[in-house]
């Protein structure tokens, strides 16, 4: 993958993380919040399950940002010589 490739998923995650986040704390602050709880109607679970997949999201755009965040940076690619 390319250094565009890596970008584009840094930002993905971070995108995810930004957006996945605050819904999920609104959602357990403000219960009768409508806000994505429309997209997620199928999930099992009530709040609860909506709140952990929420969180889950978030925490895999985080993962996937700072992953290719630490593939951008140099010398911590494959080639890069091991200590």
């Amino acid at each position: 993958m390319g250094r565009g490739g890596y970008l584009a998923l840094e930002a993905f995650g971070m995108v995810l993380a930004a957006l996945a986040t605050p819904t999920a704390i609104h959602g357990v602050l403000d219960r009768e919040s409508e806000q994505w709880w429309g997209l997620l109607d199928q999930v099992p679970g009530g709040l609860a399950g909506r709140t952990v997949l929420l969180g889950l999201v978030a925490v895999l755009g985080i993962a996937y940002g700072g992953w290719a965040h630490l593939r951008l940076q140099p010398g911590t690619g494959r080639d890069a010589p091991s200590a």
